[in-house]
This record gives C-alpha cells, sequence and structure tokens, in this order.
C-alpha cells in the first residue's frame, strides 16, 4: 500500500494504481482509503462500472449509506459490467442498501433477478427476509430475536422467486402459521399466491390489513386488484384509503389515479397521477398513466410530453445488464 501511495504522488492520473490501492484496502478493511482510492478512479473513468461497484460496497462497510446508494445507482446505470463475482456482490450490496433505505420492493426486484439467475445465497436469502418484513436494516442489525423469522421468511420468498411452487407455497404456509401476527409474512405470501390461488391470495393480504390498517402495500394491492377485476367501488376504497394514510408515497396516488381514470374522472385522475410524478418522477408507470389522463382531457401536448418521457426512462431500464 505505502509503494502504490508514492507511485500515485508521482503519478495522480494512474488508474490501475488506485484500482490496485482500494483493492487492497478493501480486503485490510481500510475502508476510507478504499472509498478514496475509488473516488478517485471514478474521477478519472466516470463509466467505469467495476470503480463505482467497489467505491459503494466501500461506502456502505463505513456505514455511510447515501454515498453508497448514489455510486451503486451509478454502477446499476451502467449495467455491472464486471467480473460476475463483483457483480453479484455489488448487487446483493445496492439489495441491502435500498432495504436499508426504505425502498423495499425495488430491492426485492434485484433479489428476485439474482436468484432466477443461479446466484442465489444465504446473503440473498437473508437479505430477501429482511426487505419482505419492509424493516430498514441491514443484516448486522437484525435482533437476535427476529434472525429465524427473518431467514424462514426469506427461504419462503426465494423459493417463490425461483418459481418452485412446490416448495414455496409450504414454507409460507409454515412461517405464517409461526408467526401469525406478523403483517408482512400474510402479504408476501398473499402477493405470492395471486399468481396461483388468486381468491387465497386476496384473503391473505385481507389478513394483513386486519393486523395492521395502515399497511399501504396491502392497500395499493387491494386496489389494483379489483380494478383489474372491475369492481370500482373496492378499487377506489382501498385507492383513497392508501393515499389518506400516506399521501407522500407515490404508489398510493398512481392507484387512485388509475381508479379514476377507469371510472371516468379523466381530471380527478391527472390531480393524483400528477402527484404522482412530482414525488417520484423516475417511475415510468405515472408517467404513462398520466398520458392517458390527459389524453381523455384533449391535453395532446401535454400527453406526448408524458409519453416521451415515459419512453426515455424506459429506454434507460431496457439497457442490457
Amino acid at each position: 500500500m505505502d509503494l502504490y501511495r508514492k507511485a500515485l504522488r508521482v503519478k495522480p492520473d494512474w488508474k490501475e494504481g488506485w484500482w490496485n490501492l482500494g483493492s487492497i484496502a478493501y480486503d485490510r478493511d481500510k475502508y476510507t482509503e478504499c472509498a478514496s482510492s475509488f473516488q478517485k478512479l471514478t474521477a478519472l473513468e466516470p463509466d467505469m462500472a467495476p470503480g463505482w461497484t467497489m467505491r459503494g460496497m466501500c461506502d456502505y462497510r463505513l456505514k455511510r449509506y447515501d454515498l453508497a446508494m448514489r455510486s451503486l445507482v451509478h454502477a446499476d446505470r451502467l449495467g455491472f459490467k464486471e467480473p460476475p463475482q463483483l457483480a453479484t456482490s455489488g448487487k446483493l450490496h445496492f439489495a441491502l442498501v435500498l432495504t436499508k433505505t426504505g425502498s423495499f420492493e425495488r430491492a426485492i426486484v434485484i433479489l428476485t433477478e439474482m436468484t432466477r439467475t443461479g446466484q442465489k445465497s444465504p446473503e440473498t436469502v437473508t437479505a430477501s427476509g429482511i426487505a419482505g418484513l419492509r424493516r430498514p436494516l441491514v443484516p448486522p442489525e437484525v435482533p437476535e430475536a427476529d434472525r429465524d423469522l427473518v431467514i424462514k421468511l426469506g427461504d419462503a420468498m426465494t423459493s417463490a422467486m425461483e418459481s418452485d411452487a412446490k416448495s414455496a407455497i409450504p414454507k409460507f404456509e409454515a412461517v405464517a402459521a409461526e408467526f401469525p401476527t406478523e403483517p408482512n409474512v400474510h402479504f408476501r405470501f398473499g402477493a405470492y399466491l395471486m399468481s396461483q390461488e388468486p381468491e387465497r391470495g386476496i384473503k391473505e393480504i385481507e389478513k394483513t390489513l386486519e393486523l395492521d390498517p395502515m399497511h399501504v402495500p396491502a392497500l395499493v394491492s387491494l386496489a389494483m386488484i379489483y380494478l383489474k377485476r372491475g369492481d370500482l367501488d373496492k378499487a377506489k376504497e382501498y385507492a383513497q384509503r392508501s393515499v389518506d394514510t400516506s399521501p407522500g408515497d407515490f404508489a398510493p396516488h398512481i392507484a387512485l389515479g388509475r381508479v379514476k381514470l377507469e371510472a371516468d374522472d379523466a381530471e380527478g385522475a391527472a390531480r393524483e397521477l400528477e402527484t404522482a410524478v412530482r414525488i417520484a418522477p423516475d417511475v415510468q408507470e405515472a408517467h404513462f398513466s398520466l398520458a392517458s389522463a390527459y389524453s381523455r382531457l384533449g391535453r395532446k401536448a401535454d400527453a406526448e410530453k408524458e409519453r416521451e418521457e415515459f419512453r426515455r426512462l424506459k429506454k434507460l431500464s431496457d439497457k442490457p445488464q
């Protein structure tokens, strides 16, 4: 490390030197120097995904989760184009940081992708369990009393991610029987059952609300389920409850906006969807639905603007990973 430091003082634009110094620092648990080295490297090479991944992982170790998030988002946008082992570690850390900062559903999407592509591990099982319980924690922070619940729910969830219904359903049944008062266990079970046994899935999601009437994902889920079934009264009831419960969350406004659009209240739909776009401007669905509302209102220019933003965001998300 000392030799690399001396060499980099002589040649501060030596990219390989910053990579090697940072890598050694990471291996020796010197995370402050690790983060600093990869900060220098990413400044020299902004499109180098491995540099952003390592920078994010160093900041994760330092518990600087906001900084880790920025770096790992950047690596994600670059497609985690790096050796498979580092890419796997980077995606896992990305999911952990998303969970720690409250983006539980996005974390589950990443963990699902990892599991389906053969990257399941004890670490992804644990991460899935924490995200499934919607707790803003990283693994060392999970209380001893909750570790069994985390592992068992994570095991059920990863079996579901593998599309292994034969294993997933008994595992969910077992964890729901052992932890009957945990609303998120019922929610995850119900969400999975919607693709297998819809009526039973609805009952599990309703159990979630019996245990926690302010469970926003359950409210939004039931709103969308009943919207799809054409029961606008029930859909509106759950969507409005979700907005009243969490007005600062984009998903309830999208749900209520879509319900109002289906009920031919384009003006009311536009208001809700405009709110969703303000809260979360990078969510594709909000722009797509808002474009539909503007079209119904005859606002052609505004509708085309929203469609263009939807296409831009979709193009970004469709980039090869």
